[in-house]
């Protein structure tokens, strides 16, 4: 389905979680007095350790006293010594389920260990705080759990911390069970991501990495990779990861990630996608043309699909639409249709959108691109790069914005 040269101790149990528009959705004004003074520790002058596994590959130094690495079915795991009661605890992955569902399943699995360990079961546990941000060309998540184990008169509470970065090379996550220590975390975290060796991945022509907000809040990232590989076709790399703060307690996550191929004219060539959510694989299939016909296969929950497509035409790739954007922009048309393949509508036909142009606004065109019925209004620079885009999903609002930006994606 894919191009042939290549075929993821004593906490009030009533606290609330803050608005979402908030980072921190516990406020130290609901935490008891000794939580917030041991929140304030920090290490000071830790060493650098040089971390190498030549097969991720990474070679450099890292912040901390790291172990070596200890090599466990198919990842990798490290301890670094911050000197604090409970070193951190990191792991290299090149087979994960993606950025958010990853990050949010190891978290899981550390509090039903920790509470083996202290044999005290899980009483509660709340959202503390959640982040998405970048490093350089690396989108990075960060979450914190607050957790109580155990019966109020022998009660034990933690606050676990999380982060995990999707590199090209794979998936890297650290997690941290003590209180404290917060911003060595994410400097351990942030020269464990730095130590990977990229040299060897292809360069894309264009990257860009979106931040999505929904009703204010930085819920999740789109990233979009193009890469112009040896027989001149267009390798693309879409990926979205979500963690959605569901109540106080839990969130929901969601990783999707579709890599398809364009020729240069951008008509797609052939397409995968697989999502998963909330730990399940939700779907997996790709559409690609063997001989006149296009094909779907696959499965959806679990169930196998395979099936011919009725529709015969050429489906435009995300690529393409770049180059249909720029095509209506020099053209006297207001508006453009083209029909493209899309596994989040229906992925048994062709999905029609319509562009409109909607004139100009401080520098920027303004568009509209219609899919089913369903509405994003928009804005892009001279290099036709998203800028702005608005969209409504029933009772959600979601705001896109550029996070990091590197190249044209209409200039092979």
């Amino acid at each position: 389905m894919m191009k042939r040269s290549l075929l993821v101790c004593g906490l009030m149990s009533g606290l609330v979680a803050s608005p979402l528009s908030a980072k921190d959705y516990v406020t130290s004004e609901q935490l008891p007095e000794w939580f917030n003074t041991s929140l304030k520790k920090e290490a000071r002058d830790l060493p650098r350790t040089r971390v190498s596994l030549p097969v991720f590959p990474i070679n450099a130094t890292a912040i901390g006293t790291w172990s070596d690495a200890k090599p466990i079915d198919d990842y990798w795991y490290f301890t670094v010594d911050i000197g604090s009661e409970s070193p951190v605890e990191c792991w290299a992955f090149q087979d994960y389920d993606g950025l958010a569902n990853s990050l949010v399943n190891m978290m899981k699995y550390a509090v039903s260990n920790i509470s083996k360990a202290q044999e005290k079961v899980l009483d509660s546990q709340f959202n503390f705080s959640l982040d998405m941000s970048t490093m350089g060309d690396t989108p990075v998540f960060a979450y914190n759990l607050l957790y109580n184990l155990g019966e109020p008169e022998q009660r034990v509470s933690g606050l676990l911390k999380g982060m995990s970065a999707e590199t090209a090379n794979g998936l890297q996550v650290c997690l941290h069970n003590e209180v404290g220590y917060r911003e060595t975390f994410k400097d351990v975290f942030s020269s464990f991501v730095n130590a990977v060796d990229k040299s060897s991945n292809p360069q894309p022509f264009f990257h860009a990495i979106n931040g999505m907000k929904m009703h204010g809040e930085l819920v999740g990232v789109v990233s979009e990779k193009f890469i112009k590989d040896t027989d001149g076709d267009v390798e693309i790399v879409e990926t979205t990861s979500l963690i959605l703060p569901v109540d106080e307690n839990t969130v929901a996550s969601t990783d999707v990630r579709v890599r398809s191929w364009s020729r240069a004219d951008g008509t797609l060539i052939n397409a995968y996608q697989y999502a998963v959510e909330n730990s399940e694989l939700s779907s997996a299939m790709g559409v690609s043309m063997p001989d006149d016909k296009w094909v779907l296969e696959g499965e959806i929950q679990g169930k196998a699909i395979s099936s011919e497509l009725a529709f015969t035409g050429e489906f435009i790739s995300n690529f393409g639409a770049y180059l249909e954007t720029q095509k209506l922009a020099a053209s006297d048309k207001t508006s453009a249709t083209y029909y493209m393949w899309n596994a989040d509508t229906d992925p048994t036909q062709a999905t029609a959108t319509e562009l409109q142009k909607n004139g100009t606004e401080n520098g920027l065109l303004k568009l509209t691109a219609d899919v089913i019925g369903f509405k994003v209004n928009y804005t892009v620079d001279e290099a036709f790069i998203m800028q702005n885009a608005e969209m409504k999903m029933g009772p959600m609002d979601f705001h896109i914005s550029p996070m990091y930006v590197s190249g044209k994606p209409t200039e092979l």
